[in-house]
């Protein structure tokens, strides 16, 4: 039987097994319990790198009390457990860190239906959507035929580079598929990621008063050379590639010659040669920009010298429209009466995975969410239930429901 049948089948017979069906009612239920630990766990700070001091216990804490075996937070701050079965394990999460520093506001607000407060969408919602998935579970008793690990992950923002989902997939070889949960349309599906490298570069010289000093090499304007040679570079249409100069500081004052300036770049593509010629091309031009000031600057007998710090290296890759797990969640979506969205190739913990060849998908929550990563973030969860029942049912369409589906087959 082609896949494009046993697929919606096995669908169909989970859906038609009355402890599913109470499964997707209890979680039509369970929203008064979302919108409160929504906004419970919008109030606790998920700063860069420091999720392991208060998400990961808070959430560690929410495992514990929903019965998941095995629970602990790990070395890189990921808060996780286990409903037990066996063989292999299929992995749910959502990511505990938010781009917001410690010192950021943390207040919910609601108007017009809309909760306000940094991160709450991103990706408090995903992690408020997980724990209903397993209120789900337990209150129907559903045993997955394989082992099922779920939890909050982190380092997914920024220049965390995904080391809570890479340090998982290290730790875990026998993971075999992964979910994971961002705010966003109903049905939507990532299924492809956008592959990244980041670099920090550092230029440091002598530095001294602006008159007095005059004449030497300036760690500022060697970085705005090597800049405005990067700026000046023009890609081709396909494929499709970017690249930014995201930040740029230096210097002490007005009247000094700069001692130090830094700058950091950011460079994606979903096509790794074409990242990897677009790194080449970056590394190249910047040594070339400092050069160039040294050179000016020759006279002087003083250098400015330049350290390049890498900063971040996203893996991405792509899934076919007919690989196993996407036609499972295409058919999820569809049999619970919901159009399923293929969206473009993105940046998301699903990067990981995709990039080892371990299926993996990036599901929606549902509700509407804006601003996200500004101080004014908002999430309505309107009908957010809908992607928790679209989240268990795959989960179980994955893992197999024990007594009645065996695991899909992924690869």
């Amino acid at each position: 039987m082609p896949l494009s049948s046993v697929i919606p089948a096995l669908v169909e017979t989970l859906l038609a097994d009355p402890r599913i069906r109470q499964a997707l009612e209890f979680l039509r239920s369970d929203q008064k319990t979302v919108l409160r630990e929504l906004k419970e766990m919008a109030l606790v700070p998920g700063p860069p790198f420091k999720e392991h001091e208060a998400r990961s216990p808070m959430y560690l804490e929410k495992l514990s009390g929903l019965g998941l075996r095995d629970c602990r937070v790990d070395r890189e701050g990921n808060a996780y457990g286990f409903i037990q079965g066996e063989g292999g394990k299929i992995l749910l999460e959502a990511h505990l860190d938010t781009v917001f520093e410690a010192c950021a506001p943390l207040a919910v607000t609601e108007r017009d239906g809309r909760l306000y407060c940094p991160g709450i969408g991103d990706d408090t919602a995903g992690l408020a959507l997980l724990l209903s998935v397993l209120r789900a579970v337990r209150q129907t008793g559903l045993k997955p035929v394989l082992s099922v690990m779920a939890g909050g992950t982190s380092g997914e923002e920024g220049e965390g580079d995904l080391r809570g989902l890479k340090a998982l997939l290290r730790d875990h070889p026998e993971l075999k598929a992964c979910l994971s949960l961002e705010p966003g349309t109903l049905g939507g599906i990532t299924k492809g990621g956008i592959g990244s490298r980041r670099y920090e570069f550092i230029f440091t010289g002598p530095g001294g008063h602006s008159w007095h000093a005059y004449g030497l090499p300036s760690p500022i304007h060697a970085m705005g050379r090597a800049i405005a040679k990067i700026a000046g570079v023009r890609l081709p249409a396909e494929p499709r590639a970017s690249y930014t100069v995201g930040l740029a500081e230096g210097g002490t004052s007005i009247n000094s010659v700069a001692g130090r300036a830094s700058c950091k770049l950011d460079m994606r593509s979903g096509d790794a040669a074409a990242l990897d010629r677009l790194e080449e091309e970056m590394l190249t031009l910047v040594r070339q920009g400092l050069e160039e000031e040294n050179s000016f600057r020759a006279s002087s007998g003083k250098q400015v010298r330049l350290e390049i710090k890498p900063a971040g290296k996203r893996p991405g890759g792509d899934q076919p429209d007919n690989a196993p797990v996407v036609q499972a969640a295409i058919s999820v979506f569809q049999a619970l009466g919901i159009a399923p969205i293929l969206e473009a190739p993105g940046s998301t913990n699903a990067n990981a995975p995709i990039s080892r060849g371990t299926p993996a998908l990036t599901l929606r929550t549902g509700g509407e969410c804006g601003n996200v990563h500004a101080l004014d973030e908002w999430f309505n969860p309107q009908g957010m239930y809908q992607g928790a029942q679209a989240t268990l049912l795959l989960l179980f369409t994955l893992a197999g429901l024990r007594g009645v589906t065996e695991p899909l087959q992924l690869q």
